[in-house]
């Protein structure tokens, strides 16, 4: 009888192309990067038979989930046939902790594969249920190596040329790890900036004149207007291009950082249980998503059903590339349209257009009206009036939803302005977002500087 799990890796393998090199000045893997639809559909269904029947034989939650549809690994022929499969949920995965301790059934590795070729464990973050935890592989960390590499390439880095800084602590979160290891494929060399404190960066970047920045949107701002304070300027620096990661990325906070660095911003998109290595990325045109490596569909929020391109849907991914978390269907959850015309760039896999919205359970309902925080970053981040740090306080009053934006005036506005300020954002978000929302403002510099993601919805509604 044939092992799943050797067909699996060995198909991967199979179309692993170009793994230690780009092929050409412009693309990593051209023969995967600029193929037709066609060919591509081709790749992922010959993955996506082989990760059915794996995910099926080592996955006890797949395989029941799969019974419940009455599904079979034979019934799945093609990527004519990915609808059939299940969804998979965080719900899912939770619930499957919670009844199988303590690593639960969604994995293909269990404890002993790991013990013999484990790479790293990862997690998930654990703000609405208990962290579900990744057992990551060396075959997972060889992929997610040469998917970063591919990634990083198209946004322009170089190795030979550029120097990259992480601003992360390196906990057991996927983000910085793959963007790290991508960029030692590339040789690309590194500064070390996880113990390091955000003065200490900003020096760091001086002295060894970094050209890759790595952060949130919201630490790039902090660590920009530190280094201003401190009387160096982040955009005469050696900074070119800053890799933005962990949280959405609103055109209005893309500008912004621009602005403070002079640098060109991009993004990586991806999720620890189905896409830690890089599935969404950013060429200079659009954000794509790796698809010989992954498969991204959009569906309906309400029925999870796909939904007609150029649509907006929910981000559901299949993982075609790892051999811990091969997750079929996995509901992500990021608000996106699906764009499958080629991009000038040259690149014919899916551009998600306008990028992520945010997660649906994020979403904020208020007096009847559904916003995502970032919609709301959206707005203030245009009023250059205003500092890179603002909450969003939801309280109910007399029954009825209050949303108050806090926010900083920047250092220099003076007081007299304060008022006009305040009406001009009351006013955005009425002409944006249809809410009028009450502000206060804080003295500059007094509200919470993010060292990681940042969390600015305190909702203290009943």
């Amino acid at each position: 009888m044939a092992d799943a799990r050797i067909e699996w890796l060995d198909t991967v393998r199979k179309w692993k192309l170009d793994p230690d090199e780009p092929a050409t000045d412009e693309y990593w893997a051209p023969e995967l990067e600029t193929i037709s639809r066609d060919e591509l559909e081709s790749i992922q269904g010959e993955k996506l038979v082989k990760a059915v029947g794996y995910m099926f034989d080592r996955s006890q939650l797949f395989r029941r989930k799969c019974k419940e549809l009455g599904l079979e690994p034979g019934d799945v022929r093609g990527i004519e046939d990915l609808a059939k499969l299940p969804i998979m949920t965080k719900d899912d995965m939770s619930e499957d902790l919670e009844a199988n301790p303590p690593w639960g059934t969604y994995m293909a590795v269990d404890t002993d594969d790991w013990l013999r070729n484990g790479w790293q464990v990862f997690q998930t973050s654990g703000t609405t249920a208990a962290p579900r935890p990744f057992f990551y592989t060396q075959f997972d960390r060889e992929m997610w190596a040469w998917t970063n590499a591919r990634a990083l390439y198209a946004m322009g880095i170089r190795g030979g040329q550029d120097v990259g800084m992480c601003c992360f602590g390196y906990g057991p979160h996927v983000a910085m790890w793959g963007l790290h290891i991508g960029l030692e494929l590339m040789g690309v060399p590194i500064v070390p900036a996880g113990g390091l404190d955000t003065n200490a960066r900003s020096s760091a970047i001086q002295r060894f004149e970094t050209t890759v920045l790595s952060a949130t949107p919201s630490y790039a701002l902090y660590l920009g207007s530190t280094m201003l304070e401190a009387g160096l300027d982040p955009a005469g620096s050696s900074v070119q291009r800053i890799v933005a990661l962990g949280e959405p990325l609103p055109s209005s906070s893309r500008e912004r950082i621009e602005d403070m660095w002079n640098a060109s911003v991009h993004q990586f998109y991806g999720c620890t249980e189905a896409a830690p290595s890089c599935g969404g990325y950013t060429c200079p045109s659009a954000v794509h998503f790796m698809e010989d490596t992954h498969i991204l569909e959009a569906v309906d929020p309400d029925t999870l059903k796909p939904v007609s391109p150029g649509q907006p849907g929910l981000s559901v991914v299949t993982n075609l590339c790892s051999q811990a978390s091969p997750q079929i269907r996995f509901v992500v959850g990021d608000f996106t349209t699906l764009d499958y015309e080629p991009c000038e760039c040259g690149r014919t896999h899916v551009r998600a257009v306008d990028g992520f919205a945010g997660r649906a359970d994020d979403m904020l309902n208020i007096r009847g009206v559904t916003i995502f925080p970032s919609a709301v970053e959206d707005v203030v981040r245009r009023f250059s009036e205003l500092g890179d740090e603002f909450e969003i306080v939801l309280e109910t009053e007399d029954d009825l939803d209050e949303i108050t934006i806090v926010a900083e005036p920047a250092a220099d506005l003076p007081e007299s302005q304060h008022d006009e300020l305040n009406e001009g954002l009351v006013e955005a978000f009425r002409a944006n977002l249809e809410l009028r929302p009450n502000v206060e403002f804080k003295p500059h510099g007094t509200l919470e500087k993010p060292e990681f993601k940042a969390s600015r919805v305190r909702d203290l509604r009943d």
